[in-house]
């Protein structure tokens, strides 16, 4: 037997090689170096600014936004329903074409020819705006906060229109012959009134735009902002209407105001304080675009269905549950005066709206949420 196996042993050997070592497989090849320095650089750029351009568009689209009182700008005055915008990308310069909507409250005088003329009312326009220029993007490390900023390369071209007259009231010695006679020329005191808020109107939204635009996103809790200008790198900006209880909001006798609209997928939440009567809703957005477009063509306006409406004496919370739409907040004057309000929406709620944390922190509120607390305390107190 022994015999055998030696014999079946050195067979084997021999046919397979057993005194032969094989060498070891070749290393697999080197992984070849990502493309860095400039050309990669320029590159992410350009990725960056096409996918910062359309979120702000999808941001921008369909949203009313509040208009600042031409000189108290700590007090929103106004609507603008932004329905249009378009973006063309080249590189990392794009050109954006926004068009909407809106309304405004005006208190004005001009004197004339000797007369005094007067306009106290909400101002409906249609206006376009073609912005060019640059986008850029920055990361605060500490506060985990992304900035996508919007440089324009020169100033925006406006195109104001007031939709209707605007009424003027005419007063001073010489207001009855001033107004005769320009009439006559073709310059009555409604289109003296029409021009100045045409000229007006173009030259607030050239100021506001002139700053640019930004999109910040707190990536510890997800909450984005859209606003115009240029906060500081790590900010995300000075808190717009529903933001925060310190946006002063004024609304007048036969005013409507809208907010939004805003994503509710696991409902939505809203707290307000007035200093007046007004008859607040929650509403789906296809519901309002009647009732908007009805109170810029100074049409009679149809009844909004909504989600959720009260009556607010001074203050009251509004609430409704998971939504597949967007919803708005809105506001109309149940006064014969001038009433002053602000609302807001929890920032946490906002926050999980839009898909909550990117990033884990050891922080889990909204940058900047506290000091926001902080002033609607005092807002408050100044309410009262």
């Amino acid at each position: 037997m022994r015999v055998i196996s030696v014999v079946v042993g050195a067979l084997v050997c021999g046919g397979f090689g057993c005194s032969k070592k094989e060498p070891p497989p070749p290393p697999p090849p080197a992984a070849k170096a990502p493309v860095r320095g400039a050309a990669g650089d320029a590159d992410l750029r350009v990725m960056l600014a096409e996918v910062a351009s359309a979120k702000a568009c999808e941001m921008i689209r369909g949203a009313f936004r509040g208009l600042r009182d031409p000189v108290r700008h700590e007090v929103v005055s106004g609507i603008l329903w932004m329905r249009d915008c378009e973006i063309e990308n080249a590189g990392t310069n794009v050109t954006f074409t926004l068009g909407g909507l809106g309304w405004q409250w005006a208190d004005k005088s001009q004197k004339k020819g000797g007369g005094t003329f007067d306009v106290h009312e909400y101002v409906k326009f249609r206006v376009t705006a073609t912005l060019r220029g640059s986008l850029d993007i920055a990361y605060a490390r500490g506060d985990h906060v992304v900035s996508l900023w919007f440089t324009p390369a020169a100033p925006p071209d406006i195109k104001f229109e007031p939709i209707g007259d605007v009424d003027v009231d005419e007063r001073g010695l010489w207001s009855s012959v001033v107004g005769g006679i320009s009439s006559i020329f073709g310059d009555s005191p409604d289109e003296i009134g029409t021009n100045e808020a045409k000229k007006e109107g173009t030259h607030q939204f050239a100021k506001e735009l002139a700053d640019g635009m930004t999109v910040a996103i707190d990536l510890c809790s997800g909450y984005q902002r859209f606003t115009l200008g240029r906060p500081p790198k790590g900010q995300l900006g000075a808190p717009e209407p529903g933001e925060s209880h310190r946006r002063q909001i004024e609304i007048r006798p036969g005013g409507l105001m809208v907010f939004g609209p805003y994503l509710a997928p696991r409902g939505m939440t809203v707290s307000l304080h007035t200093g007046g009567p007004l008859r607040a809703g929650l509403a789906c957005e296809e519901d309002i675009a009647a009732a908007a477009e009805a109170f810029v063509d100074e049409h009679t306006q149809p009844a909004i269905p909504t989600l959720a409406q009260t009556i607010v004496g001074s203050s009251a919370t509004l609430k409704t549950g998971p939504q597949r739409c967007r919803v708005a907040v809105v506001v109309r004057s149940e006064a014969a005066s001038t009433v002053a309000f602000d609302w807001q929406r929890p920032p946490s709620e906002s926050a999980r709206s839009t898909g909550g944390p990117a990033v884990r922190c050891a922080r889990k509120t909204t940058v900047h949420s506290a000091s926001d607390v902080h002033r609607a305390r005092n807002a408050a107190a100044h309410r009262r």
